[in-house]
């Protein structure tokens, strides 16, 4: 392969397939969270053989998640469970959640009331999530620009925030409602994995997160998912917007 990026698939191989092997060879009927994206789609891909596996999107009528979830889904060949949002219910949720969204900005509440309206969607009880391939893969923007140095002191603080305050929120959030979360790329195997590549290798180029999606190609992942852009969950659910606008009142 031309690729140097490639240098790192074995290394990147290894590690995942010790990182999923809990959620596919468990026993138990296991609900994905759904966008559409390139990290819950590589999920999918690798899972699609489970016979028991429900993906679960949720969003504002014809939201952009809603749309390109359905689309990646008929793409793999699997069903899909639709929940379209109303502003009442992320109001009923977030009123839920008071407790455990205290001291969090807006924008961390729309990701936990996301979040939770799509735990509390899965039929079956484990749930798998694909947390963590933003912040080992730099896949947020304001990783765009960044010196090499810059971009890893953020990716180190960004990981740790997720890992000491947000994982530990969506765990106790996900008890509440009756599941168990399971994080494939949250794994200690895959943490190390992704750290070792050299942050050069991982900074955005031609898109956000190229290593990554050329490595899900890699995988199998078809192109057209692999490279399809994608909106944080909270946007591109529209649930931030909703809730900015139930916040500014009709």
């Amino acid at each position: 392969m031309n690729d140097p990026t490639s240098a790192h698939w074995e290394r990147l191989d290894r590690a995942f397939e010790a990182a999923i092997a809990p959620v596919r060879d468990s026993p138990a009927p296991i609900s994905l969270l759904f966008s559409g994206g390139v990290d819950s789609s590589l999920l999918a891909w690798e899972l699609r053989r489970r016979p028991e596996l429900e993906l679960v999107v949720v969003g504002a009528p014809e939201s952009p998640d809603i749309v390109q979830a359905t689309q990646a889904a008929t793409r793999l060949g699997r069903p899909l469970t639709v929940r379209p949002l109303t502003g009442a219910e992320i109001g009923t949720m977030e009123r839920r959640l008071a407790a455990a969204l205290v001291g969090t900005d807006s924008v961390r509440r729309s990701v936990a009331v996301t979040l939770a309206l799509a735990i509390e969607s899965a039929r079956c009880g484990p749930v798998v999530v694909g947390q963590g391939s933003d912040e080992l893969f730099l896949g947020y923007q304001h990783f765009v620009g960044l010196s090499p140095e810059d971009a890893l002191a953020r990716a180190r603080s960004d990981l740790d925030l997720l890992c000491r305050e947000e994982w530990p929120r969506a765990l106790r959030i996900a008890e509440e409602l009756g599941h168990r979360l399971l994080a494939p790329y949250l794994e200690r195997v895959w943490i190390e994995a992704a750290n070792a590549v050299p942050i050069e290798a991982r900074l955005p180029t031609r898109s956000r997160k190229e290593l990554f999606r050329s490595w899900a190609e890699h995988r199998g992942l078809p192109r057209t998912i692999a490279r399809a852009p994608k909106r944080a969950m909270q946007y591109g659910s529209r649930v931030h917007q909703l809730r900015a606008r139930g916040a500014r009142g009709p």
